[in-house]
């Protein structure tokens, strides 16, 4: 089996470095499969200004999420939620419009492979499962099946003591 550091070094995921303009200080792990990038940059969707959401485009939305994620002691209710079925542990954020889909190979943690916006997988129905089953392709190709973290929003992110 593969470590989610082997498949760094490899290249296939990089780990999201925050901005510079971002004050604060990273807490927890967040990876991005190259993949995730290049499908970022393809969808013209994410970076048109007419259809920003405050001000901002769905893209900046996703950038603001991992920083959020990055930075915060816990996701807000509702940022990150599991996928059905459950047993397989992909989960995804939720930036507004758009959908972010991965898994969490530890506590505090959390590797983005694939992304959809909103409206797309309300029109598809059968695009979740498909984004789920990319996510779970990805696993399975680069033998990542023991880095899986199961269970609630508790089991990534524990009470502190």
């Amino acid at each position: 089996m593969a470590t989610v550091d082997e498949i760094v070094r490899a290249g296939i995921l990089e780990v999201y470095e925050l901005p510079d303009w971002e004050p604060r200080q990273p807490i927890n792990r967040l990876w991005v499969a190259e993949s995730f990038w290049a499908e970022f940059d393809a969808m013209d969707s994410l970076h048109v200004e007419h259809s920003a959401i405050g001000g901002r485009t769905i893209g900046e939305h996703i950038e603001i999420i991992f920083n959020d994620f990055r930075c915060a002691e816990r996701p807000h209710a509702g940022d990150l939620k599991r996928m059905t079925p459950s047993r397989h542990g992909v989960r995804k954020l939720h930036p507004p419009r758009a959908r972010v889909y991965g898994w969490c190979p530890f506590q505090r943690s959390f590797v983005a492979v694939t992304l959809a916006t909103e409206i797309s997988t309300k029109t598809d129905r059968k695009l979740n499962d498909a984004k789920r089953d990319e996510v779970r392709a990805f696993i399975k190709k680069h033998k990542l099946e023991d880095s899986m973290v199961y269970g609630d929003i508790l089991a990534v992110f524990p009470p502190s003591n």
